[in-house]
């Protein structure tokens, strides 16, 4: 991933005075500082850029970049600008400008779900030192944090399973305090369970995953002491036709669609006979953010749904109809697929070997 796009599109800004062999050093014009000359001494062009981790392409064919442009007009809007009196003010300025400068990436991920609450939410998150990479990933240990000053009241933060199940979704590995999380993960989480904003007391992206936690498990027909959930999360169309090809008819899944995951998209895979079916269950992310109060607008066979827990529930009443080579099959969900990955985050429950 690319890091702030200010610091990849600086023009020179400071550039050795060709008449002069000393150590002296004459500033020109910056687009990032002022139109003023200020003597430098004591450290070369190289070393102030060395210290502000800036690099200088040349500029785009016919001017200047917008991603640039728009650094510069945010850097000269911002309170801590100011004429710079001495090279620590120009390292200084240096490094406002590409802390505010936007990542191009970040910037198309922004767009693709523009939920102001939400992306709010993740740049109040306390940022890392590494001007590099702190608009696009933060500590996982500074989300929970304000999560828990945004939305105190919010049931979920104390569940374990449910803040668990979080960091499952945001592919986070580990506990200690340097675990990051990613932006885009983020947004691709948003996009399957709901935003990151106020509904009543309540948090909805925390609400819909407490839900999960809650409505997913359901006694497994093998072993009616046990409860395991349907859902399996990330999971490809080929993992999931191997765990549901040795398993008898009836048996399901819900994952999440890794094809159409910037749509929010899951898909039903069950097994009949000895077929194996993949239903889509359509995700409609940018709908779901107009609803008061919040439901997913989830579309399974031609019917619109508020969360996947009711269409689960919805599943127990009547068969699936799926048209193939036009003839129409009754597809009945009747038993969980067993060993989901995620069935030890959402129940709890974690075998563990026996001691010797």
């Amino acid at each position: 991933m690319k890091s702030s796009g200010m610091g990849e599109r600086h023009n020179e800004g400071v550039v050795p005075d060709p008449g002069d062999n000393s150590d002296s050093y004459v500033q020109v014009p910056s687009p990032l500082l002022s139109v003023s000359s200020i003597q430098t001494e004591s450290m070369g062009r190289d070393a102030v850029m060395e210290c502000a981790g800036v690099t200088s392409p040349v500029p785009a064919e016919g001017g200047q970049d917008p991603l640039f442009m728009e650094g510069q007009r945010r850097l000269r809007e911002n309170a801590e600008f100011s004429e710079p009196s001495s090279t620590e003010d120009w390292v200084r300025q240096a490094m406002v400008a590409m802390k505010m400068a936007p990542c191009d990436v970040c910037d198309v991920v922004e767009k693709s779900y523009p939920d102001h609450d939400s992306i709010e939410f993740w740049r109040s998150i306390e940022e890392s030192s590494d001007f590099r990479t702190r608009c696009h990933k933060k500590f996982y240990k500074r989300m929970v944090l304000r999560f828990r000053e945004v939305f105190p009241d919010e049931p979920a933060l104390r569940n374990t399973r449910t803040m668990n199940f979080l960091k499952m979704l945001l592919h986070i590995e580990g506990t200690d305090d340097t675990v990051e999380v990613l932006f885009d993960k983020y947004i691709r989480v948003l996009k399957f369970f709901g935003p990151v904003k106020l509904q009543g007391n309540r948090c909805v992206l925390l609400q819909q995953l407490q839900l999960m936690i809650d409505k997913s498990l359901k006694y497994n027909s093998n072993a009616k002491k046990e409860k395991i959930s349907w859902f399996a999360g990330d999971m490809s169309r080929q993992e999931a036709e191997n765990r549901l090809s040795p398993e008898p008819r009836g048996t399901y899944l819900i994952r999440m669609s890794q094809n159409n995951a910037d749509r929010g998209d899951f898909a039903l895979s069950v097994k009949q006979n000895d077929v194996l079916y993949h239903i889509e269950i359509k995700g409609q992310p940018l709908k779901a953010l107009t609803q008061e109060p919040f439901s997913s607008c989830l579309v399974f066979q031609d019917k619109e749904y508020s969360s996947l827990v009711e269409i689960v529930e919805e599943l127990k009443y009547g068969p699936v109809t799926v048209t193939d080579e036009e003839a129409e099959t009754e597809i009945w969900c009747e038993r969980i697929c067993p060993g989901l990955p995620l069935n030890g985050v959402i129940s709890g429950y974690k075998r563990t070997k026996a001691r010797t």
